[in-house]
């Protein structure tokens, strides 16, 4: 008899509530991920916008060159990108691009103009210089890991 009637009031008080009140984003309820105004490239769609464009997959690319530690592809194919940020015909230039793909799909991942090519060239030196401070520093930090306390959960 009792809980029979605590169901009933429960009910009295969801039909009180707006239907849009109750599915909203912000009340915890689930709505279709179409009815969401969002824009097009969001944490559903598992890929962003490229400032450096390529027809992918190329048509015309060079030999494709295997990276040795992560097994990516690695190839050079023509690109394009808008300088200003304003997309159209009119500002689209057009340059070669190295770009990389994953290893067991063969995605696209990234796109590098011959620019972006020469500045991280121009990086290595200091890339080196800093993986070279961490070969020194080694043997101090696995000693100072092997003296904290390790505890499984």
């Amino acid at each position: 008899g009792s809980s029979r009637s605590g169901a009933t009031n429960v009910m009295k008080v969801c039909r009180s509530i707006p239907t849009p009140a109750v599915f909203s984003p912000d009340s915890g309820g689930q709505r279709r991920w179409r009815s969401h105004n969002r824009p097009r490239y969001g944490p559903l769609y598992r890929r962003f916008p490229t400032e450096v464009k390529l027809d992918y997959p190329p048509k015309d690319r060079s030999q494709l060159f295997l990276l040795p530690a992560s097994k990516r592809l690695m190839f050079v194919a023509n690109g394009w990108y808008y300088p200003d940020g304003k997309f159209g015909r009119d500002n689209k230039k057009a340059t070669p691009v190295l770009a990389f793909a994953s290893r067991g799909n063969h995605n696209h991942m990234d796109s590098l103009t011959a620019m972006e090519v020469a500045a991280f060239e121009k990086l290595i030196p200091q890339i080196k210089a800093r993986f070279e401070e961490c070969k020194k520093s080694l043997e101090t930090d696995e000693a100072r890991d092997q003296a904290l306390v390790h505890v499984c959960r």
